[in-house]
Formats: C-alpha cells, structure tokens, sequence
C-alpha cells in the first residue's frame, strides 16, 4: 500500500468513476511500486496459481465496492475502502490485472 500516491490513487479513481479510460499509469506508484507492479503484472501472466489468486482478490474486493454502492453513502464509503490499504493493494492488482483499460 505504501508503494501507491494516495493523492494520484483518489484522483485516479475519480476520474475513472467519471468515465475516463486508460487513465491508470505508472504515476499512479512510487518508484518501489513500479517495479512491484511490474513483477505482478508479469507473474499474473506467466503463473496460472497466482492469477487465479488475484482474479479472486479482485473479485471479492469489486464485490465489496458494488454491496456498499447501494447504500445512499455509497460513494464516500467506497472512496474510503479504495484509499485504505486493502483498497491500494486492490488497484495495484486490479491495475496488474489488466481490469482498468
């Protein structure tokens, strides 16, 4: 989670919710994180085991986002999930995963 801007993180986020695409880029991490993110991403498409791993982090993670998009604090909760530490690893992943482009 350390290795995400949080400030890149919720303006990313935003702008993604908004509609951009393809908005997701290695400015969103530090100089640790790109290259966490670049090991992942490689890993997610050479080891079946770990992508499957991912694929339900993922899932489980957008799960969570969508049950608490039906409440009428949906956004402000869900901006909260995305910005803590589970959130961070979650767009790292999710990122690696090829889900935001």
């Amino acid at each position: 989670a350390r290795m995400i801007d949080h400030e890149a993180a919720v303006e990313l986020w935003d702008r993604y919710k908004n509609g951009e695409r393809n908005i997701f880029t290695r400015r969103l991490y530090t100089l640790q994180g790109q290259k966490t993110f670049e090991e992942i991403r490689r890993r997610y498409r050479g080891d079946r085991e770990f992508k499957q791993t991912v694929d339900r982090y993922v899932g489980e993670f957008e799960r969570l986002l969508d049950d608490v998009a039906r409440d009428d604090r949906g956004q402000v909760v869900a901006r909260t999930y995305l910005t803590s530490d589970t959130g961070k690893v979650y767009l790292m992943l999710a990122h690696a995963a090829g889900r935001f482009e």
